[in-house]
């Protein structure tokens, strides 16, 4: 799958279609950490993807704040529906979240559920990357 930049899906029909589809926006809190949110990851870079016929379109790039954290990304969703029932579902658009830093192995979580006006928050839990180049792990 092609990654394309936001500037350039901008640029096509398949974009208008997308937003005529997406018109509001709904916002999204991702919060990076390891060790049970005990400690914050920071300068972690955070992609956030739509994927579009074949292209996997970067909707967000960003890095994380001293505390973990990015708020407020902006991103298209469709118009919510105040009149739905709690048995019904109210329209969302999936986006993909890919956590990439180099101390910690890659982080994706697929199929986030955007809604217009409603921020979600969406924790990303890394593994440390652990290198055993000359470790003993079996004690000898």
């Amino acid at each position: 799958m092609d990654l394309v930049p936001l500037n350039d899906f901008i640029q096509t029909e398949e974009y208008k279609k997308f937003i005529n589809e997406n018109p509001e926006i709904g916002y999204l809190k991702v919060e990076v950490f390891t060790a049970y949110k005990a400690v914050p990851i920071s300068n972690a870079e955070v992609l956030i993807t739509k994927n579009i016929d074949d292209k996997a379109i970067i909707m967000y790039r960003g890095y994380t704040n001293s505390s973990g954290m990015i708020d407020n990304i902006e991103l298209p969703a469709p118009k919510s529906n105040t009149a739905f029932t709690p048995a019904s579902v109210p329209e969302y658009t999936l986006y993909d979240l890919t956590v990439i830093h180099k101390d910690y192995a890659i982080f994706k979580k697929n199929n986030i559920a955007m809604f217009g006006g409603i921020k979600v928050i969406q924790y990303a839990k890394m593994t440390p990357n652990v290198d055993l180049k000359g470790v003993d792990t079996f004690g000898n």
